[in-house]
């Protein structure tokens, strides 16, 4: 039995398919065959059933698949460690991707580890909105991320950092022209929504959260854009309430106060791959990210006493 094998078996369950799989390792599906074959053979124990369309475990196959993942995990966290015990190099360069959202307490204290360090470590801060801070993750663009977590990833290691407010708003400038600030009277107005990069296929999707089915849209490839175009008037929108309280204050924004575009909650974590080996900086960063984290919450629990 190998490592090889317990992945193939893994990559075949997890993608569904042998050919999924071939593709996914960058291998042939003979070879793939071949290696649960000998796996089989090993242990005289049939682990798929060979009557079904699609590759399904057997009862013996499914017991011997769930210690199967339980080794793999155990060899990666191995592996990780040797990495880092054995190399200890600094890292070139760490990124992180931060959705638009991300209050500034995230990020404190991380330039002093690394900027500002005695390491030559370059950083570089990337913003993506919704799931491509997760998604620039499991691509491995990214070391770190603090966004949403669209789903969850047993490779991904997260921690909540914080819940952001989202609240539909509409410019004072703009609601002069309105009968009275419900959705009826907005529908002739766009509402402006941030597009997530590579999302223009699905812009007739009507479950993405926070957007309105049956309004007019107007697209824009930022947040601060989003903001500048709903002060201006030029449509409405949600905008988290952290953000627009002073003008919420002045009148300057006013709160759309309708069932059907309520506000809404999203929840931010500090994410990173847990396989992924970290050097120094790497370990510092994370550490940091976690204190960052710790001090948030403290801050809202004691505002909310």
């Amino acid at each position: 039995m190998t490592i090889d094998q317990l992945e193939t078996l893994e990559m075949i369950v997890e993608k569904g398919s042998f050919k999924a799989a071939a593709e996914h390792l960058y291998k042939t599906q003979p070879s793939l065959s071949v290696a649960i074959k000998k796996l089989e053979e090993e242990f005289d124990l049939q682990l798929f059933n060979r009557e079904e369309y699609r590759p399904k475990l057997t009862p013996e196959g499914l017991v011997f698949y769930n210690w199967a993942k339980q080794c793999l995990y155990s060899f990666r966290e191995l592996k990780t460690v040797g990495i880092e015990l054995g190399s200890k190099k600094v890292e070139p360069y760490l990124t992180i991707v931060l959705d638009p959202l991300v209050r500034f307490e995230a990020i404190e204290g991380v330039f002093q580890e690394t900027v500002l360090s005695k390491y030559p470590t370059e950083m570089t801060f990337r913003t993506e909105i919704m799931s491509g801070g997760l998604n620039s993750l499991l691509s491995q663009e990214a070391d770190f991320a603090i966004s949403t977590k669209s789903e969850e990833n047993d490779n991904v290691e997260s921690v909540a950092f914080d819940r952001i407010e989202m609240v539909p708003v509409v410019a004072k400038s703009l609601a002069k022209q309105l009968q009275n600030i419900s959705y009826k009277s907005l529908k002739q107005y766009p509402q402006i929504v941030v597009l997530q990069q590579g999302d223009k296929t699905n812009l007739l999707k009507r479950d993405r959260k926070g957007v309105v089915a049956d309004s007019k849209k107007c697209y824009v490839t930022d947040h601060a854009l989003k903001h500048r175009m709903i002060m201006n008037g030029f449509g409405w929108g949600r905008l988290p309430l952290n953000e627009i309280e002073k003008e919420l204050k002045k009148d300057t924004l006013l709160q759309i106060e309708d069932e059907q575009v309520k506000p809404f909650h999203l929840d931010l974590h500090i994410m990173r791959l847990k396989h992924k080996p970290m050097g120094p900086v790497a370990r510092a960063v994370w550490a940091q990210l976690l204190k960052n984290c710790t001090a948030v919450q403290t801050k809202k629990s004691t505002r909310s006493k």
